[in-house]
């Protein structure tokens, strides 16, 4: 590397620097502009009806005097760290590293002891993002916002679903903790264990479960054989058609999946249109056709009566499939439409059939797009709950269903939290299979 690719580089560098120092001293300003505010309300508490806050009622158990003095402290020191950033003083990174931990600290405590979700969430995220571009980490600062809002809406409440699932139900329906005892810590799974065990001889929640994995993989595998040729056939159309079709395969999103489901029961219920035609025209038609020929009478017998099309199986299959085929052409189109066709008329040229071409060539290449969809098709199947609980009718209960009883009927609580977690692991156990599968080339599927 020569001095002038060096010299570059370091302008480069210290041109991030400073543009992350300036982006944290404008925060420092925005939480100084914040603490302002807040400050206003308190002075203006007796002329203006302010709703007040879970901090601003604390402090009124204090003297006045004390509100004055930290809302003035915090806007005094968020002013002297924006405007030394600003002129890239060193005592302002220290003061303000220093001031961002020491907030991070007091919202947490804060929010334990006041329970101001908001509020301490606000804090914490000005704070957070502040300490990041002070400490120079340009990775963290880029990834902060989604590595947060996961931090926050994710793995928090997947830990406190954790931590419920490790209690018992008491007797009024609230999560109550055995007494910590090191020897007996097998009491705290006591709600996995149920799940896998029998209730009255019968493996009741095995089957529901078996039966979800079945009804989630039997709808991955149906879509996949309607999705492939249907995103093959968009592929190989016009540029300036594929993506009218591609528009069209993504209305259905515009209508909420509920009125879709709904609209699917008008379908399928006995006096729906399929039953309507069935017992009435068709019905019509074999009667006139049984009176010339008895070959037809069969057929007359059959269309008396209604077709069992509603609460059942078969139904929240088709309502699986129609609700999640759009999830499998799309991530299988955007990988066809990348694929190097001149490939498989090379193959052609050189007397491969259209059997080798697709099984050797075509599958092959698109097969991250398959896997994919696959996924994304697998996981939302196995954990449905409007499909099977409206087009199946409380007959056929899968472990979406299950886990709404425990949660909103039995008001048990570390059951369903259990049962949460054995979904999240069969998840995850699809997602392990997907990227062992396909490795790198999966996650850019993805």
């Amino acid at each position: 590397m020569n001095s002038a690719s060096v010299s570059r580089a370091q302008n480069e560098f210290e041109a991030g620097v400073e543009m992350r120092q300036r982006l944290a001293a404008y925060l420092a300003f925005f939480s100084a502009a914040l603490w302002s505010y807040l400050l206003l309300r308190w002075m203006s508490f007796g002329t203006i009806a302010w709703e007040p806050f879970a901090a601003e009622l604390a402090l009124a158990e204090w003297p006045p005097i004390i509100a004055y003095l930290l809302y003035g402290i915090l806007i005094l020191v968020d002013l002297a760290t924006g405007f030394g950033l600003l002129r890239e003083k060193q005592w302002a990174l220290v003061l303000g590293i220093l001031r961002n931990t020491v907030v991070i600290i007091g919202s947490v405590i804060f929010y334990i002891l006041f329970r101001d979700f908001y509020g301490s969430l606000i804090i914490l995220a000005l704070a957070g993002m502040m300490l990041v571009l002070e400490l120079r980490s340009s990775g963290w600062a880029l990834a902060y916002p989604a590595a947060f809002w996961l931090f926050i809406f994710f793995f928090i409440p997947m830990f406190i679903v954790l931590l419920v699932s490790l209690g018992e139900r008491s007797r009024l329906g609230t999560v109550t903790y055995p007494a910590f005892d090191i020897r007996h810590l097998g009491i705290y799974f006591d709600d996995y264990v149920r799940f896998f065990s029998s209730v009255s001889g019968e493996y009741i929640y095995l089957r529901i479960f078996w039966r979800s994995v079945w009804l989630a993989t039997l709808n991955t595998l149906i879509c996949l054989l309607f999705g492939y040729p249907f995103a093959f056939w968009i592929s190989r159309q016009p540029k300036h058609l594929r993506g009218i079709l591609i528009f069209l395969v993504m209305i259905p999103f515009w209508t909420n999946f509920l009125i879709r489901t709904y609209a699917w029961m008008l379908i399928l219920r006995d006096s729906g249109i399929i039953n309507n035609v069935w017992t009435g025209s068709i019905h019509d038609l074999s009667v006139q056709m049984a009176e010339t020929s008895t070959l037809f009478s069969g057929l007359a017998d059959a269309t008396s009566s209604k077709l069992p099309l509603l609460f059942n199986t078969p139904a929240v299959l088709v309502g699986l499939f129609y609700g999640y085929l759009p999830f499998m052409v799309l991530p299988i189109y955007s990988n066809l439409e990348q694929l190097d066709w001149s490939l498989l008329e090379a193959a052609a040229d050189l007397g491969a059939s259209a059997w080798k071409r697709t099984t050797r060539i075509l599958l092959p290449l698109t097969m991250p797009g398959i896997v994919a969809g696959s996924v994304i098709v697998f996981i939302p199947s196995l954990g449905a709950y409007v499909t099977p609980d409206l087009l199946g009718g409380g007959k056929v209960a899968l472990l979406g269903n299950l886990l709404q009883q425990q949660f909103m009927t039995v008001r048990d609580w570390p059951f369903g939290s259990a049962i949460g977690f054995i979904m999240m692991a069969m998840m995850m156990v699809a997602i392990l299979i997907y990227f062992r599968t396909l490795g790198d080339d999966g996650k850019r599927a993805l």
